[in-house]
């Protein structure tokens, strides 16, 4: 069985792509940590936010780890959700 590991973007292995790797990570585990805050103390419709902040945090890390335009994607996905739920509930 062969995997496929993409290469990471020239952009990625500079000091400065390093560091916006590092932002992407800490970002988006802190916006899960909020969300999930977030969830504690709305009434109806926490399990929107509990999922939400599920689905964060590991899309955060694995666009950090490796980033790549379908990651970054499902990323941006995800935090542009964050608005629309809360304002669903």
């Amino acid at each position: 069985m062969t995997t496929s590991n993409p290469v990471l973007q020239p952009w990625a292995t500079q000091p400065l792509g390093k560091a916006a790797r590092m932002a992407i990570a800490v970002g988006g585990l802190v916006l899960a940590t909020l969300v999930l805050m977030t969830a504690a103390i709305v009434g109806s419709g926490s399990w929107a936010l509990v999922a939400l902040g599920a689905l964060i945090a590991p899309a955060a890390v694995r666009a950090a780890r490796l980033p790549s335009t379908a990651r970054l994607g499902v990323l941006a996905a995800v935090v542009l959700a964050v608005p629309f739920i809360i304002q669903a509930i």
